[in-house]
C-alpha cells in the first residue's frame, strides 16, 4: 500500500501570503502566472477581464452511436494520451433506457466502452473479448458492473503505482444486490484495478461510497501534498431530503485520501449562489500547473433541465473563485443542433500549443421530451487561454504584486484581434519599490528595463520573449525583488512566466 506524509499546501501559500504581507517577495519559480485573480496581480487600470470559449470542431461529434450494443446515449468521455500504447485513448458510458427502468431485464443499464485514436479526433471502436453481452460475440465494452447492472465511471492511469496489476483503476458507481434497496439492488461507489485499462478485476476493488452519488465521481492526484481529492455528490442536504419532488439543490463536495483506500467524510466546496442556476449536475476538475481547474455543468432543474459547461478555479482544490459573469465557458450549441440541450465536460487534454476538451453533448435538456440525439465532441483551445486580461483604444496597465526574479526570460501568452488601422502593442517595465521615507526622487524602474526601453510585442502567440533595447534577457536581476508593469494597447494579456530557456 502507498502512504504518503500529508504536506498542507494550502497552508503554505496562506503562509506565503502572510510573508508577503509582513514584506517578503512571493515566488514563482518558472510555472506559467495565468492572469485568473489577484493572487499575482497588485493592481489594473483599464483592463477587463474576459472569459476566453473554447472553439468547437466544426465535424462534431467526433463519437457516437454506432453499435447495436450502445444503446440510445453515449458519453462521459474520459481521454488520455497513453505512451505505453502510443495512442489516444477513451473510456465511455453507454446507456440503454429499458434496462435502467426494469429491473427485471438481465441487461446493464450503463457500462463502459472503449476506443482508440491516434490523432484525438477520428476515434475507432475495436472489438474486443473482454465483456460479453447476449447476442454478440465481439464488443468493446469492458465493463458493466459485479453484478451486471451498472458500472459506468473514471479511468484513469496511476503513472507512480508499483504493482502492475493496478496500474489503471476506474472510479466506478455500480449497482449490487441488496435486500434493503429498491428492487432487491443498492448503489455505490468503488475504485477497481486494471493491469492495461481493459480488463477488470471486481473481486479486488474498495468500496469508497455506499450511495447513489450519480455525479462525475473522479479523483485528481495532488502531487506536490500527495493526496488524492475525490469530487462527488454530498450525503445530507439542508431539508433533509424532506418530502416532494424537489428538496434539495445538487452541490459539489470532495474527499481526500493518501492512498486510495482509506477517505475523509465528503465536504461541501461549492454549491449554486444568486448568480447560478439550482443545480451543479455535474462537475470536473483537472490540475494544470499551479490550478485545479473546474468545468462544472449548471442545470435548469426547476424547468428544462439544460446545461452548460461553466468554468472555476483554485489553488488548493477546496477553495473556489467562479468567474463573475457567470457566462458559460463552453455552451451550448445552437437550436436544433445535435447539443441544443446540454454541454458537459469530462476531459482535457494537452497536445502541442492546444488544450483538447472532451465533452458530451445532447440536442434536449434532462426534463425535455422529444426525439433524443447525442454524441461526443471536442473542443479547441491554446494553452493558459481561460481568461484574458483586454485593453480597448487607451493603454491599460497591469501591475504585479512583487516577486523574486527566478528566471533569465520572460515570455508572454499574448492575444489580440486584428486591426489593420489601430495601434497593437504590449511593453513591459520592470521595477522596484522604493523604501519606506525615501519615496522622493528614488527612481523604481530598473535601469535599462523601462517601458520607452521595451521592444514592443504586437503578436499573437503562446510564447513570445520579451526583450528591451539594450537588456536582451533578466541575466542581471535573478535573485532580485521586481514588480512587473505591462502596458497593452488594443491586446490581451493570458500568462507570463519566468524560465531559463
Amino acid at each position: 500500500m502507498r502512504t504518503f506524509g500529508l504536506q498542507n499546501k494550502e497552508m503554505a501559500m496562506e503562509m506565503d501570503m502572510i510573508e508577503y504581507f509582513r514584506g517578503k517577495p512571493l515566488r514563482t519559480g518558472d510555472k506559467a502566472q495565468l492572469l485568473l485573480d489577484d493572487y499575482i496581480i497588485e493592481d489594473t487600470w483599464k483592463l477587463a477581464r474576459v472569459l476566453h470559449q473554447p472553439m468547437k470542431w466544426f465535424k462534431n461529434p467526433i463519437l457516437y452511436q454506432t453499435e447495436p450494443w450502445e444503446g440510445e446515449h453515449v458519453g462521459s468521455p474520459f481521454v488520455m494520451w497513453d505512451k505505453e500504447f502510443g495512442c489516444y485513448r477513451m473510456w465511455y458510458s453507454s446507456f440503454v433506457p429499458a434496462n435502467y427502468y426494469s429491473f427485471s431485464t438481465t441487461g446493464p443499464s450503463y457500462f463502459m466502452c472503449y476506443a482508440e485514436s491516434e490523432d484525438g479526433i477520428n476515434w475507432r471502436k475495436p472489438k474486443l473479448d473482454v465483456c460479453r453481452l447476449p447476442g454478440f460475440e465481439k464488443t468493446n465494452v469492458i465493463y458493466y458492473g459485479a453484478d451486471g447492472k451498472r458500472g459506468s465511471g473514471q479511468v484513469f492511469k496511476d503513472e507512480d503505482e508499483k504493482d502492475p496489476e493496478k496500474r489503471y483503476k476506474m472510479v466506478c458507481l455500480e449497482q449490487f444486490p441488496w435486500k434493503g434497496g429498491y428492487e432487491g439492488y443498492t448503489s455505490g461507489v468503488r475504485i477497481l484495478y486494471s493491469p492495461d485499462g481493459l480488463k477488470w478485476n471486481p473481486q479486488n476493488a474498495y468500496f469508497v461510497l455506499d450511495y447513489h452519488s450519480d455525479a462525475n465521481n473522479h479523483v485528481v492526484f495532488d502531487r506536490k501534498n500527495h493526496r488524492w481529492l475525490l469530487y462527488c455528490r454530498p450525503i445530507i442536504y439542508a431539508s433533509g431530503r424532506s418530502s416532494g419532488l424537489r428538496h434539495h439543490r445538487r452541490r459539489v463536495t470532495v474527499m481526500v485520501s493518501e492512498d486510495l483506500v482509506h477517505w475523509s467524510y465528503p465536504r461541501m466546496v461549492m454549491f449554486p449562489d444568486e448568480k447560478d442556476r439550482p443545480d451543479y449536475d455535474h462537475v470536473f476538475v483537472t490540475l494544470y500547473g499551479n490550478y485545479f481547474l473546474m468545468f462544472y455543468g449548471a442545470m435548469e432543474g426547476d424547468t428544462t433541465g439544460i446545461k452548460d459547461t461553466f468554468f472555476a478555479w483554485s489553488r488548493d482544490g477546496f477553495h473556489w473563485e467562479r468567474f463573475y459573469t457567470r457566462q458559460p465557458f463552453l455552451p451550448r450549441g445552437n437550436e436544433n443542433s445535435w447539443d441544443a440541450g446540454e454541454v458537459l465536460t469530462y476531459s482535457m487534454v494537452e497536445r502541442g500549443e492546444d488544450l483538447l476538451l472532451y465533452y458530451a453533448g445532447h440536442n434536449r435538456g434532462q426534463h425535455q421530451q422529444g426525439i433524443y440525439r447525442n454524441g461526443i465532441g471536442v473542443a479547441f483551445l491554446k494553452q493558459d487561454r481561460f481568461v484574458e486580461q483586454k485593453a480597448g483604444n487607451e493603454p491599460g496597465y497591469l501591475l504585479t504584486r512583487e516577486f523574486i526574479c527566478e528566471g533569465k526570460f520572460l515570455k508572454l501568452n499574448t492575444g489580440f484581434a486584428s486591426m489593420p488601422d489601430k495601434q497593437q502593442r504590449i511593453r513591459v517595465e520592470i521595477l522596484r519599490h522604493p523604501p519606506l521615507g525615501k519615496n522622493a526622487h528614488f527612481n523604481q524602474i530598473y535601469n535599462g528595463y523601462g517601458l520607452e526601453d521595451c521592444n514592443e510585442i504586437s503578436t499573437n502567440r503562446v510564447d513570445v520573449p520579451v526583450t528591451w533595447k539594450t537588456k536582451k534577457d533578466l541575466s542581471g536581476l535573478v535573485g532580485k525583488p521586481l514588480y512587473l508593469r505591462f502596458e497593452l494597447l488594443n491586446m490581451g494579456l493570458f500568462s507570463f512566466r519566468l524560465s531559463d530557456e
